[in-house]
């Protein structure tokens, strides 16, 4: 199925939610992606992630934050490595975890990844190609019967059975 937009998503869906469409909104990049999750506090949309997700967003946050305080120099292309050989400014950074506290309280459903998702993850990238955090997500849809994605990633467009829908304002 095409990608649709954000602003398709029709009112009482469950949608899973990628890490790139918190990012998006939380960063100020994207106002239909926070459109989005701002329904999702209304309820006219469930609003559900994994762990994972939440786990993937807090990562880019904090690399996002190191980013724009010039604590990584702008010619580092491995900014995780470089904070990892810096503890102390990992230390400093602290703007990172609000953004995480805001997608706590937006009225979302978090899953557990079980050993079974995690099973069938495998099967996802050996069937589709997907990286790690992406086949979790797909299995974890699978398993929980959940047919829509809010996504900025075009790997998923090759998944069948899932419609996704993308922001169109990026």
């Amino acid at each position: 199925m095409p990608p649709l937009a954000l602003s398709q998503v029709p009112n009482g869906t469950n949608l899973f939610i990628d890490a790139n469409i918190l990012v998006y909104a939380m960063g100020g990049r994207s106002a239909e992606c926070l459109q989005l999750l701002e329904r999702c506090s209304r309820e006219e949309v469930t609003g559900i992630c994994s762990y994972s997700v939440i786990l993937d967003a807090t990562h880019q946050f904090m690399i996002a934050e190191a980013r724009t305080k010039g604590h990584i120099p702008p010619t580092q292309n491995n900014p995780a490595r470089y904070l990892r050989n810096h503890p102390d400014i990992v230390a400093s950074l602290r703007d990172y975890w609000t953004n995480v506290q805001r997608v706590f309280s937006l009225n979302l459903l978090f899953l557990e990844t079980e050993e079974t998702i995690l099973r069938q993850a495998q099967v996802e990238r050996q069937n589709a190609g997907l990286l790690t955090i992406d086949s979790v997500i797909v299995a974890s849809m699978k398993e929980y019967g959940i047919p829509m994605l809010a996504t900025g990633d075009e790997d998923f467009n090759r998944i069948n059975g899932i419609q996704v829908f993308r922001p169109t304002d990026l």
